[in-house]
């Protein structure tokens, strides 16, 4: 496989930071063959990854998110703040969605596996000097999930209607009676004929079929 080109005449510079010294030296090792890349530093922990990039200003931060004392996404937040020349890519071996989204949301570049093969870690450097964001192929449909997730959250803030409207409609939705919903979310049969009416209200419609499809059309759930 091709490797990337970096733009730049120099090469890109990178700081690795993980607190386990076989993957700082093995990632070392790697990235030696890569003419385009240079490590000018590798640390264990986050402290040191700040200090050591506010000396060395490196074009990337190879940042794993396991560390000892201040995590690697709270890391990455502070040098999007103090250090924001240096890209950050989170290193990892987690993929879980929680640890994704806030990398993203702490302002990294790029998100990886340790999994990933060589030409994939010089490719992520190379892209994300040449300022660009990456993320590990596999992650991508947890990102979009999340967003359209957080999108519809969005529509239902902004629609007025608050979980207690969104849950009667689903209800109503699923050809539930006034009883049904009422023992559902153990409210009475009388409260839940008075908030459909203030539903339907808000929904300009008259009648159960119509508020459902309305609330369907509108993103609400």
């Amino acid at each position: 496989m091709a490797l990337m080109t970096h733009k730049k005449e120099n090469p890109i510079s990178v700081l690795i930071v993980d607190d386990h010294k076989v993957i700082r030296q093995g990632l070392k090792s790697l990235l030696k063959s890569a003419d385009e890349i240079q490590v000018v530093g590798d640390v264990s922990n986050a402290e040191d990854a700040i200090r050591k990039t506010q000396e060395l200003k490196p074009d990337i931060v190879l940042l794993d998110i396991r560390l000892p004392g201040i995590s690697g996404i709270d890391a990455c937040r502070a040098l999007q703040h103090q250090c924001p020349e240096s890209r950050v890519i989170i290193l990892t071996s987690y993929a879980e969605d929680e640890f994704l989204f806030q990398a993203l949301q702490a302002g990294a570049w790029g998100f990886l596996l340790k999994t990933e093969d060589y030409e994939s870690i010089v490719k992520a450097i190379t892209t994300v000097a040449d300022g660009k964001k990456l993320i590990n192929p596999n992650l991508v449909d947890k990102l979009i999930t999340k967003f359209s997730e957080q999108a519809k959250e969005i529509i239902r803030t902004d629609s007025g209607f608050d979980k207690q409207d969104i849950d009667i409609l689903k209800l109503v939705a699923k050809g539930q009676s006034n009883n049904e919903i009422a023992e559902a979310l153990h409210w009475s049969e009388i409260t839940i004929k008075r908030k459909l009416q203030t539903i339907f209200d808000k929904l300009g419609v008259k009648d159960r079929t119509s508020a459902a499809v309305e609330a369907i059309r509108r993103g609400l759930f």
